[in-house]
């Protein structure tokens, strides 16, 4: 097996046949609807009802987080994909993380509740007594839809699903025993029982990670979306792991002036192109318009120079706009 630098490209030999390379592990990223927001905040304040989701959707990034850094103590060779998302029949399935064994896929739901929650049948409730959604609900919900999905693939796989509890603080009362509900003092034996499986990669484990990525939709759903302006929005160039402000550290480099973060300038401005292209679908992205979103941090030239590398170019001159390429990026 072989792994670039990224983690994101696996080789598999199958004995005489070619070697075969896929990208068979999705890393962990912050999704679409979170970077959205974040990119909103850093520049501009949100009305307290978006700033309320944005902080419950940062919470349970931080909680997936946690669970990535669990499953990373897995065996080197396991296919791991998170933050997958797919519409089945007209209904979306989320899945946090998705882990390849030889013979069954494993899925993971986490939560990262914090507190004294409790249970009474089918009743839960949070720490300030209020009745609350039974997260077991969402996995229940989402089983048959993945059934739907593997059939339609003729992918012949069954598949465990457990709803993951990854805070430390979290205590659940008058919980009985459930099989598919893993509390963090469990995690551990959990983590074991995992640990001792062996994977040998067959034609059909390639068929299925292509099979997921194939599908994974990106698309960005807003029930509220704020409302935000150009010419209200502060300028400059924005931390992409805590969203603020980013100076030039060295010729080079950018540092967040609020979390210390480093990142070079190339994945600054582009981080930053990403937001704005998010924010404004529907203004062209030039060397201007760039350079006034990014408060003329970096030069036009550097910018022309580096949408003509990561970007693809459409129209000559001073009419001349650009359109992301995956390829490229």
């Amino acid at each position: 097996m072989k792994k670039n630098d990224s983690g994101t490209l696996i080789g598999y030999n199958f004995g005489k046949e070619r070697m075969m390379f896929l990208t068979v592990y999705k890393p962990l990223e912050a999704s679409t609807t979170l970077r959205f927001y974040r990119a909103i905040h850093s520049r501009t304040e949100l009305p307290p009802e978006s700033a309320y989701y944005l902080q419950s959707l940062q919470k349970g990034y931080n909680g997936e987080k946690n669970w990535a850094a669990y499953l990373n103590e897995l065996p080197k060779n396991i296919p791991i994909l998170y933050d997958l998302q797919f519409e089945v029949n007209q209904s979306t399935i989320q899945i946090d993380a998705l882990c390849i064994l030889q013979n069954k896929l494993v899925l993971f739901e986490v939560k990262n509740f914090q507190g004294n929650f409790s249970v009474d049948g089918d009743k839960w409730y949070s720490p300030s007594h209020k009745e609350m959604k039974n997260p077991l609900n969402q996995i229940k919900r989402a089983e048959p839809l993945f059934h739907q999905f593997l059939k339609k693939y003729q992918l012949n796989m069954p598949f465990d699903y457990y709803l993951i509890f990854v805070h430390p603080t979290f205590i659940l009362y008058g919980a009985s025993h459930q099989e598919q509900l893993i509390l963090p003092g469990q995690i551990p034996e959990f983590l074991d029982g995992l640990k001792q499986q062996t994977f040998s990669p067959q034609r059909m484990h390639t068929k299925i990670i292509d099979t997921l990525l194939t599908n994974h939709i990106n698309d960005i759903h807003l029930l509220h979306k704020p409302e935000y302006h150009f010419d209200q929005m502060a300028k400059g160039l924005f931390c992409g792991v805590c969203g603020g402000k980013m100076k030039r550290k060295h010729k080079k480099t950018f540092s967040c002036m609020k979390c210390h973060h480093s990142a070079t300038v190339n994945d600054t401005v582009l981080y930053n192109i990403q937001d704005y292209m998010a924010l404004f679908p529907e203004r062209k992205v030039t060397t201007a318009n760039i350079f006034d979103w990014i408060g003329g941090e970096v030069s036009k030239r550097f910018i022309n120079y580096f949408m003509l590398n990561k970007f693809e170019s459409h129209g000559l001159g001073k009419s001349t706009y650009y359109k992301q390429n995956k390829y490229l990026l």
